[in-house]
């Protein structure tokens, strides 16, 4: 999972990429090279806000996911603790928001930002683009297919975002088969729709 797509996201400045597809991880843009984040509470925190997108999440949400019913003493200053310490190591913009909420800020998400690219894909097809289309579209896959998200999670928004998973991924493959069909590439277009036509509420990205 090295490679770097930044040149598909010009208007974004984020110099740290998060992996949700297998062990959460925090990666160099550019290079590919993960940094360590620090407690398994900070990397549940992490993975929970990268899950939710820009989205901003309640502390009360927050602190259900990363003590699964078993909360500190003040959950509120255990998290702004959390906050701090992963801001102090990839930057203040990273996670934005204070005690009310939180969202991820310049962090790319590596599960969003492959959604965002068969959005790209899917109207690039509509302009009839479809080499460009089955470009990104593979760059999608890439990104994103070579495993479960938060796998090391079990959790309910877990679960939802692993669902979320795989629909970008059906997206991903249909999109592709429609563009490789358009390209004159048969056989590409038949393998890629027959695994549109798999991934399903059961399917897990291997």
């Amino acid at each position: 999972m090295g490679e770097d797509l930044g040149g598909l996201w010009p208007d974004q400045p984020a110099s740290w990429i998060l992996r949700l597809v297998g062990d959460v991880q925090v990666c160099r843009a550019g290079t590919g090279h993960a940094a360590p984040v620090g407690s398994r509470k900070a990397r549940i925190l992490l993975a929970y806000l990268g899950a939710r997108g820009g989205e901003t999440s309640y502390v009360a949400d927050i602190v259900e996911a990363v003590w699964a019913g078993s909360p500190p003493r003040d959950p509120a200053a255990n998290v702004a603790t959390l906050v701090s310490r992963l801001r102090a190591r990839f930057g203040i913009d990273t996670i934005m928001g204070a005690r009310t909420g939180y969202r991820v800020g310049e962090l790319r998400v590596d599960l969003h930002e492959a959604a965002a690219l068969v959005s790209t894909a899917e109207n690039a097809l509509k302009r009839a683009q479809p080499a460009y289309a089955l470009l990104v579209a593979e760059q999608a896959i890439k990104l994103i297919g070579g495993g479960p998200v938060v796998a090391e999670h079990t959790a309910d928004w877990a679960e939802d975002t692993r669902a979320l998973q795989r629909s970008v991924l059906q997206r991903a493959w249909q999109v592709g088969a429609d563009s490789a069909r358009r390209t004159g590439a048969p056989s590409l277009a038949r393998a890629m729709a027959e695994t549109a036509e798999i991934v399903g509420p059961g399917y897990v990205a291997s």
